[in-house]
């Protein structure tokens, strides 16, 4: 894909309304160190199109990162969900959004075993070719540059160099994580008439036997 995503507040968009599509919200919160980053992705016929991306200022109160999120559900009208990280800040931030009249909210604590299920299913989802990205150079970098990790403890452990932000990349990835529930399982037979494992089973087989889960997925795979 060629055209570059619009960064723009959804109020300052131009065009009418944008039609009554699902679409899915990822936001990954941060304020002092990390940006807050809010990821809107179109979903229909099991494609997924990223659509919207937005990253605040260093210092952005959460209260204005709720009003933005107003206006997101106002813009693409017909948001089936929310996911929102809220570790470290507690169930405080989803339920002031709720409070604030933003609908189908749902927070979401980034434990270990839980980023690992949210970065695998992103990378099932790459390898499908199911999820396209406008170009945009910085999230592309964030998806270059993160890490996995096998802990002493056999988990999966995600991060990114010093220097570097990882922001805009869990903020998408928990948008599709949030829309894994429509996704219809394929199963192709092999000849042998056995019913062949999803690649997801794969890489949850190899993470129960301390494996690391590849990332990032092969650009061959995903072709982004």
């Amino acid at each position: 894909m060629n055209e570059k995503l619009s960064t723009n507040t959804p109020s300052q968009a131009s065009g009418p309304n944008i039609p009554a599509e699902d679409y899915y919200v990822g936001v990954d919160l941060g304020q002092k160190r990390d940006h807050s980053v809010v990821a809107v992705i179109r979903k229909k016929n099991g494609q997924i199109t990223l659509v919207h991306l937005k990253r605040f200022p260093l210092g952005t109160e959460y209260q204005a990162v709720i009003e933005y999120l107003k206006l997101v559900g106002d813009r693409f009208r017909k948001v089936r969900m929310y996911y929102i990280d809220q570790t470290g800040v507690g169930e405080a931030f989803p339920e002031n959004a709720r409070r604030a009249g933003v609908k189908n909210v749902k927070g979401i604590e980034l434990s270990l075993p839980r980023k690992s299920d949210v970065m695998t299913h992103l990378k099932q989802v790459m390898e499908q070719k199911r999820l396209h990205i406008p170009r945009d150079r910085e999230l592309m970098i964030e998806m270059n540059v993160e890490i996995a990790k096998l802990t002493d403890a056999g988990k999966t452990k995600f991060y990114h160099r010093s220097g570097t932000h990882d922001d805009r990349l869990w903020a998408l990835a928990l948008a599709v994580y949030g829309s894994r529930f429509e996704t219809i399982s394929y199963h192709p037979f092999a000849t042998s008439g056995k019913i062949c494992p999803s690649r997801v089973e794969i890489l949850l087989r190899r993470r129960a036997m301390g494996l690391p889960i590849p990332w990032p997925p092969s650009r061959e795979r995903v072709g982004y």
